[in-house]
Order: structure tokens, then C-alpha cells, then sequence
């Protein structure tokens, strides 16, 4: 199984998310012992699993300090059985990028980082409230591979604000500068309740179109191909087998536990989630209470899951697989499939189903099509 613990502390909140976070670290203790509080009584929650990732996300994770990780930590690895080979990935923003911290994380065994840099130009970068530069980014990820971490993933964003072609070919060039193994490329979207919604309202700020949103997405995945990543999931470029194995078990139905506000767990019956609120999640651990709503789910409901989480990577659904699974959706299903693959957004063989890259484009109308 997984784990996943959201840290929902930021220095500021950049102006496209919409994950739960709050701009001030003054509960930071407070949430510390909360969080071990929720640890100690879930501790049944998946029985004797043993863990194979531990992702630390957010929020920012990298603005914890070293001795805050280590509480985290070490009462995570006294109550679960973590592999020794498990993945151990910690998100970071680059201007936490220093030695100090970079070799504290290595000793709290974090094997991974995932930089959220978003776009190699200054002038782009404060647009949307980042707090880090290029440079930052540049000297930071040499510093990383100089002390020894070979597992390195960055997020890139089509779409921001000010980004011409020209600019986002830029940033590609640079971002293959790195030799990292792993990118991660996201178009923009308006999410709720963020900055960008509310200057989309007034009129201050127009989001790109499907279609230029899909050119730039063409254009990125060609030139990351060319340079030797598998397209591996709609978002994500791979080199050298360096796929995300945390995500990888979201899309393949493994199961997880999720720690902190608002994170979610799945015990493959049923889905539940924190309370997405930093103040409720702390008086209730205290009150040594859960916090969370469950919804347990049908046939149906798995079935809509696995279609699709299943076809957002290259791997796709076996035929096979899906009739011994849900015998009772076969015949929906394969006409459906058919019908895409005649659109030129999915390929069938060999018992195989996967769409394409025209496909992932349109994969919410695919998957919409295909659930009950």
C-alpha cells in the first residue's frame, strides 16, 4: 500500500491552486501532534500491509523543517512496516533547495523530490505568486544530483498567464537542460476559489482555449518524446523507468491511507477523506476524534474507477481483465471502445485497450461515454 500526508502549510498561495493549503505556518506544531494523533488512531485502518511509497505533498512539505520531517517520520516507521526499497518522495519548491535541506532528507530516507517549478521565467514565476526564480530552480536541481539524488521529478504548466509558444519551447529546453527522469507537464485550469477564478470573473485574466491548450500539449509531448521520455500517463514523461510508483498505484487500484486535512484513503471497498480545514482537523484530533466522510463503493462505482484511472496511462485495460472483473459491463464497454478507436482516439490489440494522445485530449468526454 501507500501512504500520502498532506502538509497544507505554504509561504503564500500561488494563484492558480486549488488544493487545500493555508499562507501561515502559526499552527505548525499544533497540526505536528495532531497528525501523530491521527496516525496512532488509524493505526488498524489497513491491518498488516506493508508499504511500498511514502509521498509527502502539500502544500509545501520542503518549508517543514528537518526536525518537524523527523517527528513525521519516525512515528510513521514505528507504527507501519515501510520496505527498505519503498519510494519516499517529499514535494519541494526550488527556493528550499539548500544543502542543509537537501542532505537532511536523505537522511530521513526521502529517495525522491518533485519540484514544483512551473516555468524557468521570472516574470511568469511572480505572475502567479511563486516565491522562487530560475536560478533558484538551476542551482538547486545540480545541487541535488551533486548529492546524490537520482530520482528527480519537475512540474511544468502549459497555459500560465503571459506564456507564448516561444516561451513555453524555452522552458521545455531548459527543463531538458536538467537531465532529469521525470516531467510532469499540466495544462492550467481554472480551479475554484482561486485567484485566477476570481480574475477570470472580473474580466482580468483569459484562460487559453481547448484548442490552443491542445497545440502546446502536441508540442510538448512531441519534443519530450523525441528526447526519450515515455508519455506514461496523460500529465506525466518518464526516462529510464522512472515512473512515479505513488501515482502509479492511485491509476492501478492499490490501496492507500492518507494522513492531514483533507487527504484521502482508499481500502479498496471504500474512499473517505479529512475534514479540508487546518483549525476542525486539530480540535478533532485532540478530542482524539476522527474528522472524515466515507462513501462505500457499488460495483458500478468500481467498475467507473477502473475504466478511468486504468486508461489515463500507456498501460491501458486488458480485456481480459476487465471481463473477469465486470463481466456485466463488457458489452457497454467494448462498443464504446470501438467507437473511439474509430474516432482515432483509442487503439485495440491483442486483447489491449489504450487511448491516444488525440484521446487523453478528450479523455473526460471518453470516460464519461464509458461509465454506467
Amino acid at each position: 500500500m501507500g501512504i500520502y500526508v498532506h502538509v497544507p502549510f505554504c509561504r503564500s498561495k500561488c494563484f492558480y491552486c486549488g488544493f487545500y493549503s493555508v499562507a501561515s505556518d502559526r499552527l505548525k506544531e499544533a497540526f505536528i501532534r495532531a497528525l501523530c494523533a491521527e496516525v496512532d488512531l488509524r493505526r488498524d485502518y489497513m491491518g498488516t500491509l506493508g508499504v511500498e511509497t511514502l509521498y509527502f505533498g502539500g502544500g509545501t512539505p520542503s518549508c517543514l523543517s528537518l526536525s518537524e520531517l523527523q517527528i513525521l517520520t519516525e512515528k510513521l516507521e514505528n507504527v507501519y512496516c515501510i520496505s527498505p526499497f519503498a519510494e519516499r518522495t517529499i514535494e519541494v519548491n526550488p527556493e528550499d533547495l539548500n544543502a542543509e535541506k537537501l542532505e537532511g532528507w536523505r537522511r530521513l530516507g526521502f529517495n525522491r523530490l518533485s519540484i514544483g517549478v512551473q516555468s524557468f521565467q521570472d516574470d511568469l514565476l511572480k505572475g502567479i505568486n511563486r516565491q522562487h526564480t530560475s536560478r533558484q530552480v538551476l542551482e538547486g536541481i545540480e545541487m541535488a544530483q551533486h548529492l546524490g539524488f537520482d530520482n528527480i521529478s519537475i512540474d511544468l504548466i502549459i497555459g500560465l498567464p503571459g506564456q507564448s509558444p516561444e516561451i513555453l519551447h524555452q522552458d521545455l529546453m531548459q527543463a531538458l537542460g536538467l537531465s532529469v527522469d521525470h516531467i510532469s507537464v499540466y495544462m492550467l485550469s481554472v480551479d475554484a476559489g482561486s485567484v485566477l477564478e476570481k480574475r477570470y470573473q472580473k474580466g482580468l485574466f483569459c484562460p487559453l482555449s481547448e484548442d490552443e491548450l491542445a497545440d502546446r500539449y502536441d508540442v510538448v509531448v512531441q519534443l519530450l518524446k523525441e528526447a526519450g521520455y515515455e508519455h506514461y500517463e496523460i500529465s506525466n514523461f518518464a526516462r529510464n523507468g522512472k515512473y512515479s510508483t505513488h501515482n502509479t498505484s492511485y491509476w492501478q487500484q492499490k490501496p492507500y491511507i492518507g494522513f492531514g486535512p483533507s487527504a484521502h484513503s482508499y481500502d479498496l471497498a471504500s474512499r473517505q477523506w479529512n475534514v479540508s480545514n487546518l483549525k476542525t482537523y486539530i480540535e478533532s484530533l485532540n478530542n482524539k476524534e476522527l474528522n472524515f466522510e466515507r462513501e462505500e463503493l457499488s460495483c458500478v462505482d468500481y467498475y467507473n474507477e477502473y475504466v478511468m484511472t486504468r486508461l489515463r496511462t500507456m498501460w491501458g485495460i486488458k480485456g481480459k481483465d476487465l471481463r473477469e472483473k465486470f463481466g456485466f459491463c463488457w458489452d457497454h464497454f467494448i462498443g464504446q471502445m470501438r467507437r473511439n478507436v474509430e474516432r482515432g482516439w483509442a487503439v485495440e490489440g491483442r486483447d489491449l485497450f489504450c487511448l491516444t494522445e488525440s484521446g487523453w485530449l478528450v479523455s473526460d468526454k471518453i470516460f464519461s461515454e464509458l461509465f454506467l
